[in-house]
């Protein structure tokens, strides 16, 4: 499995991860990726919840404002 997952980063950032030498230039490259991924799902997730927020409002002000 380590291999394979070796593989795939291996040519994702075109480095040889089995290399010891290109490892310590590589791992913050893909703490990179895993942290602005985490980043940009939280972010995507808190826009999508909030833009709920304001349809449901603008919902229940269309409703009050119709009776």
């Amino acid at each position: 499995m380590i291999d394979f997952m070796l593989s795939i980063f291996s040519s994702m950032l075109s480095m040889d991860m089995r290399d010891h030498h290109d490892i310590p230039f590589a791992l913050p490259l893909l703490m990179a990726c895993f942290v602005g991924g985490l980043i940009g799902f939280t972010i995507i997730r808190f826009i999508g919840n909030e833009q709920k927020q304001q349809y449901a409002q603008d919902a229940t002000a269309k409703i009050t404002d119709a009776e």
